[in-house]
């Protein structure tokens, strides 16, 4: 999942577009105190508590409270994106009311993210064959050093922003006289700021997967979930993969 700011909420809150437009808000919440809690909150759970009932679109989406800015969240579960579509102050009973103004605009097809928005998800053909180029040499060398080093995590970047660890567990079955390797990989989220673009999250982290795994392995015997088997288990936000081959 990732979280996006609209570029119309760009400039409720007087954020410079073209500097963050194409950009997750994660990498930006200290920009302003209503992104950072848009990232507290929608980070937790793409939806909120209490919705707001749009007049045009019929979107279900949810208020967000920060002080007195007041403003509407909408889960794009298609692209899996959490957008802020909008920011206002609250004036209750007042026409420049948040609400007022965000049912407004939705009765002028301005409040939903427009074509624009959806372009600044995409990555440029270039920026996609840097990213895959970047995965493609250092996620197989990262597996390669945790084979050389059984029972000891390896990290390391990959693509200068994904700080990923992987733990190589080599496991005797006598009765069948064969040896079972299993591989773990945490992924730490978010990714660290940096050059490079990078892909949705979903797509990002098949991608590095894929690059990862052997060849009688498929990214559907790869398994989500359970504890990172360092001392102290997995990290905060941390997520966890692991596959088995013989």
């Amino acid at each position: 999942m990732e979280l996006r700011v609209a570029r119309r909420a760009l400039k409720d809150l007087g954020l410079p577009v073209a500097e963050f437009c194409r950009r997750p808000a994660t990498e930006y919440e200290d920009a302003h105190d209503v992104v950072k809690a848009f990232v507290e909150r929608r980070g937790q759970s793409p939806v909120g508590q209490e919705a707001t009932s749009l007049p045009v679109t019929k979107a279900t989406v949810y208020n967000l409270h920060h002080g007195r800015y007041r403003c509407l969240t909408w889960h794009d579960e298609d692209s899996d994106v959490v957008w802020l579509l909008g920011v206002g102050w609250h004036e209750s009973g007042s026409r420049d009311d948040a609400y007022a103004i965000l049912k407004a605009r939705d009765e002028a097809g301005t409040l939903m993210p427009d074509e624009d928005d959806f372009l600044d998800l995409a990555m440029s053909y270039e920026e996609a064959h840097s990213f895959v180029a970047q995965v493609s040499e250092q996620a197989p060398e990262l597996v390669a050093q945790a084979r050389q080093n059984p029972g000891q995590e390896v990290r390391d970047l990959i693509a200068g922003r994904l700080d990923v660890g992987v733990y190589v567990e080599i496991v005797d079955i006598a009765a069948e006289d064969e040896t079972l390797e299993e591989i773990w990989v945490g992924f730490s989220l978010p990714p660290l700021p940096g050059p490079c673009e990078l892909p949705a999250q979903l797509e990002w982290l098949q991608t590095v997967l894929a690059a990862m795994i052997p060849e009688e392995v498929s990214l559907a015997d790869v398994e989500f979930g359970g504890a990172f088997p360092r001392q102290g288990g997995s990290r905060p936000n941390e997520v966890v993969a692991c596959w088995r081959s013989f």
